[in-house]
C-alpha cells in the first residue's frame, strides 16, 4: 500500500468523535453567520433608508450588493482554495465578513453601506463555497452525508438569530448599528477558533505534502483516542485495495469539464442554480405574495413565520437520511416533491388553510434539497479541484439566487401567483431530471472510489474498504 493511500485509509476508518465535531461547529458557525447576514439586512434596509433618505432604487441596489459580492466570493475561494489550501480561505473569508459588518455600523451614507455589503458578500460568498469541502474531506465515505448536512443545518439557526435581533433590536434607536457590530464580533472568536483548525489532510496530500498530511492525521487520531477515554481505535485495514493514481490534473477551472467531469458539473452547475432560484425566489417573496392575495396582514405574518419555523425540519430530515439512502436519488426526489408542492400552490384556493400547509411541504422539500445539494456539489469531484468545482456551483447557485426575486417580481404582475408557482414547478422539474440523468452517485464511496467511479463508462459498486491514490 502507497503511502497516500495509508494515510487516507487510516482517515476513513475513524470513528465520528469529538475532533471531528469540532471540525463540523466552526465550520457550521461560519454559515450561521452567513445566513444572519442575508437575512439581517432585509430588517435593517427600512431604518437605513429613513436616516440617509435613500430612494428605493438605492434600497435595492444595497440589497443586491451582498449577493453580487458572493458570486464573486464563491467563484474565487474555489480557486484560490485549490491552490493555496482550504485553511487560509475559511481565515480570510471571516476576516472580510467580519470587518465588513462591523464597518456597517459607522456607515455614513449610501456609497458606504454599498461598499461594506460588497466585502461582506464576497466573505460570506468564499465561506459558503469552501466550508463543505473541507469539512467533507475529513469525513468518511460511511457518514460524510449527514456529516456535511450537518453543518446546513446552522443556516437555519442563522435565519432564527437574525429574526430576533431585527425584531428586538434593530428597531431601537442607532439599532441597526448595535445590530451590525453584533452580528461582526462573535465572527473574531470564531476567527480565532479556526486558527487552531489543522489542513485538510486531503489536499495536502494533493499538494504532495505527505509528511504534512500524516501529521494531521496522526493528531486526529490522538485526539479521538482521548475523546474515546483511551479505546484503541479500529485496526488500519492491511488488505485495502488501491485503485491506480488518478490521471494528472491541473489547477485550471477548465478541469471541471475533462476527465468525465463535465456531465458532473452541468448537474452540480444546474442542480444548484435551479435550488438557489427556488429558495430565495420563495423564502424572499412569499411573505409579499401573502399580502397581494388578499390575506389579512396578521394572518400573512403568522404564516410567514410559519414558513421559517418550518425548515430546520427539512434540514433534521435531510441529515437523517443522507446517509441512508443515494444522495443522488434522494436529490431527485426531493425535487419532484418540491415540484407537486410548487404545482399545488399553484391551484390551491387563496382563502383556503391548506395554502399554509402546502406552503410549509415546500418549505420543508426545499430544505431537504439544502441539506443534500451541498454535501453532493462538494464530494463529486477529485481533491485537487474540488474547491473549484464546488466554488464554481456555488457561484452559479448563487446566480440564480440573484435573479430569482427580480424575476418572480415581474412575472407576478403579468402571470400571478398561480402563474409564479407552475413556473417555479417546471424549473424544479428541470432540476429534478438534471441530476438523475447526469449526477453521479456517491453514498457510501470514499470521495477517491467517486472520481474513480466518473472516469469509468459507469457507476461500479461502492466498496467502502477501497481507498485511491494519487488523487
Amino acid at each position: 500500500m502507497s503511502t497516500d493511500a495509508h494515510i487516507l485509509t487510516r482517515l476513513e476508518r475513524l470513528p465520528i468523535g469529538r475532533p471531528q465535531l469540532g471540525i463540523l461547529l466552526a465550520g457550521g458557525l461560519g454559515h450561521l453567520f452567513e445566513a444572519l447576514d442575508i437575512v439581517i439586512i432585509g430588517f435593517m434596509l427600512p431604518h437605513l433608508k429613513t436616516e440617509f433618505g435613500l430612494s428605493n432604487g438605492q434600497v435595492g441596489l444595497i440589497g443586491g450588493a451582498a449577493p453580487v459580492g458572493m458570486i464573486v466570493g464563491a467563484l474565487f475561494a474555489g480557486l484560490v482554495g485549490d491552490r493555496f489550501g482550504r485553511k487560509k480561505v475559511m481565515l480570510y473569508a471571516l476576516l472580510l465578513f467580519c470587518a465588513a459588518s462591523i464597518g456597517l455600523a459607522f456607515a455614513n451614507g449610501f456609497a458606504f453601506v454599498i461598499a461594506v455589503r460588497i466585502i461582506g458578500g464576497l466573505g460570506a460568498g468564499a465561506e459558503a463555497a469552501i466550508v463543505s469541502p473541507y469539512i467533507s474531506e475529513f469525513a468518511t465515505g460511511h457518514n460524510r452525508g449527514r456529516f456535511v448536512s450537518g453543518v446546513t443545518l446552522f443556516f437555519s439557526l442563522g435565519n432564527v438569530v437574525a429574526a430576533v435581533l431585527g425584531s428586538f433590536v434593530v428597531p431601537l434607536h442607532d439599532g441597526w448599528r448595535i445590530t451590525a457590530v453584533a452580528c461582526g464580533l462573535p465572527v473574531l472568536v470564531l476567527l480565532w477558533w479556526r486558527r487552531s483548525l489543522p489542513e485538510s489532510p486531503r489536499w495536502l496530500l494533493a499538494q504532495g505534502r505527505v509528511a504534512d498530511a500524516d501529521a494531521v492525521v496522526s493528531r486526529l487520531e490522538e485526539r479521538v483516542i482521548a475523546a474515546r477515554h483511551g479505546t484503541a481505535l479500529p485496526p488500519v485495514p492491511p488488505d485495502a485495495a488501491v485503485a491506480p493514481a488518478a490521471p494528472p490534473l491541473s489547477r485550471s477551472p477548465l478541469e471541471v469539464w475533462r476527465n468525465g467531469l463535465a456531465r458532473v458539473s452541468v448537474a452540480t452547475w444546474l442542480g444548484s442554480f435551479v435550488f438557489l432560484f427556488a429558495f430565495f425566489g420563495f423564502f424572499t417573496w412569499m411573505p409579499s405574495l401573502f399580502l397581494e392575495i388578499g390575506i389579512d396582514p396578521g394572518i400573512a405574518a403568522t404564516y410567514s413565520f410559519l414558513l421559517f419555523v418550518a425548515q430546520p425540519i427539512g434540514y433534521l430530515a435531510a441529515i437523517f437520511v443522507s446517509d441512508r439512502f443515494e444522495r443522488r436519488t434522494l436529490l431527485v426526489t426531493f425535487f419532484g416533491f418540491a415540484t407537486v408542492a410548487s404545482l399545488a400552490l399553484a391551484m390551491v384556493p387563496r382563502d383556503s388553510v391548506a395554502l399554509l400547509f402546502i406552503g410549509m411541504t415546500l418549505s420543508i422539500c426545499i430544505t431537504c434539497i439544502s441539506g443534500i445539494v451541498y454535501p453532493y456539489c462538494s464530494e463529486v469531484y477529485p481533491t485537487a479541484i474540488r474547491a473549484t468545482g464546488a466554488g464554481l456551483a456555488s457561484t452559479a447557485g448563487n446566480a440564480g439566487g440573484l435573479v430569482a426575486p427580480v424575476v418572480i417580481g415581474f412575472a407576478f404582475g403579468t402571470i400571478g401567483f398561480g402563474g409564479v408557482f407552475a413556473a417555479m414547478a417546471a424549473l424544479l422539474a428541470a432540476g429534478a431530471i438534471v441530476i438523475r440523468v447526469l449526477g453521479p452517485r456517491v453514498t457510501g464511496k470514499t470521495l477517491e472510489q467517486v472520481f474513480a467511479d466518473e472516469t469509468t463508462s459507469g457507476p461500479a459498486p461502492s466498496r467502502t474498504g477501497e481507498v485511491h491514490a494519487g488523487q
